[in-house]
């Protein structure tokens, strides 16, 4: 029996979606596994139907088909030992992309959905690690599938059908992104202490680099942050996942830390993923002494609106980019609260779209749709600001991700 365990615990340190798990983690998982096996020619999984179950093929080979229009079958390829196929079918429903035989007698270790979210309910770090693993992997396939296409007649033949799967991979890994733009501060505890709390995210493409997440600590005081990862698309996509993951971990111990929280996180980007940099503004809210404390990584300052003085707030903090130095240094700075202040974080998306070729829009403006936006007291600050925004530059699709996020202490 523990000899089996060593086996599954071996298998699964070789998959990509399980890399960064310890050994206790896959222990786990290793409790889900179950053995299936097919015979010669028998059919695995069929196109076009659902999924609920990733295979590994421990021993024998099947053949990937897909339908290519006519009576005939594609061969995609031959998996062989220590391959595996539907690892998505793991985080939805969506129906079978190929079809799945056996070549000879192929036995296979499986994991179910409804097991695997039973895990994911129980244990926070290795759903954000097979989440981030899964991510990586499926755009690791879309470069994969970039770089070999050709211009053959078989390639010409089937070039929609590829396309339609890398379009529904990118659904999917937009559906996964969505964990990544996520407020779970409880509404609640922010209303008791006279909170409102809204966000909005626009990406320009399917998949962006933009993240932002709220937490309550353990005495319910909100952990807000904000991201702007470089570029756009799937890499910039994969650093918001790395960036979530480690918030996630870190928030619980210094999560009312703002200097070391951002220290920690800028050498988890430096170890993790060298050359690739992202802005960042964090704010800690302590509801109980009516204060904010805010630290910054090279990303625009927030608009800190001051009710009584009927003025915006002049933050003066300083912090380079994550990513771009380990251990560097970051500093915190704290304000008082008072009723009616309101606290617009944003990234600069919003800043830099432009009509045409005119000049970008700017915080100057920015400033000034948020001001109109608080006199006139809309139902919804933030979707008064893109109405503004959509005025101005005659459009709805945007060069950049836009990412809002505010709160309102009333």
């Amino acid at each position: 029996m523990k000899e089996n365990k060593l086996q599954k615990t071996s298998i699964l340190k070789n998959l990509p979606i399980f890399q960064g798990l310890t050994d206790k983690e896959l222990a786990v998982i290793t409790k889900i596994i179950k053995p299936m096996t097919f015979e010669y020619g028998e059919i695995v999984i069929s196109e076009g139907e659902k999924g609920d179950s990733l295979f590994i093929v421990m021993d024998g080979s099947v053949e990937v088909l897909r339908e290519s229009g006519d009576s005939d079958n594609i061969s995609l390829g031959i998996l062989t030992e220590g391959a595996y196929f539907g690892e998505l079918s793991l985080f939805d429903d969506y129906l079978r992309s190929a079809t799945v035989k056996a070549l000879e007698y192929t036995l296979f270790f499986t994991i179910t959905r409804k097991d695997f979210t039973t895990i994911f309910e129980k244990h926070q770090r290795i759903k954000n690690i097979i989440y981030k693993n899964t991510i990586s992997e499926t755009f690791s396939r879309f470069r994969e599938v970039s770089e070999n296409f050709t211009f053959s007649q078989n390639h010409l033949r089937t070039k929609n059908k590829v396309i339609n799967e890398i379009n529904q991979d990118l659904q999917t890994a937009a559906e996964i992104q969505e964990y990544f733009i996520m407020t779970e501060d409880s509404d609640e505890i922010n209303s008791m202490k006279g909170i409102r709390r809204s966000f909005m995210y626009l990406p320009a493409k399917a998949i962006g680099g933009d993240f932002i997440s709220t937490k309550n600590d353990n005495y319910g005081n909100i952990c807000a942050i904000i991201a702007d990862v470089e570029g756009k698309g799937i890499s910039a996509s994969l650093v918001t996942g790395v960036l979530k993951s480690a918030f996630s971990f870190l928030v619980q111990d210094c999560g009312n830390q703002p200097d070391i929280l951002m220290s920690k996180l800028n050498n988890h980007l430096c170890n993790v993923l060298n050359r690739l940099y992202a802005t960042c503004y964090y704010a800690y809210i302590n509801i109980t002494n009516n204060t904010v404390s805010f630290s910054k990584a090279g990303h625009p300052h927030p608009l800190f609106w001051r009710s009584k003085e009927e003025k915006f707030e002049t933050i003066m903090i300083k912090g380079q980019l994550l990513g771009l130095n380990k251990d560097a240094e970051y500093n915190t700075k704290t304000y008082a609260l008072d009723k009616g202040d309101k606290i617009l974080f944003y990234t600069d998306g919003i800043i830099e779209e432009r009509k045409d070729d005119a000049e970008m829009l700017g915080e100057e403006y920015l400033e000034k749709c948020f001001k109109r936006a608080i006199a006139q007291k809309p139902d919804s600050i933030l979707d008064d600001i893109i109405l503004k925004l959509n005025a101005y530059t005659q459009k709805d699709v945007y060069e950049d991700d836009i990412t809002l996020l505010l709160y309102e202490f009333d």
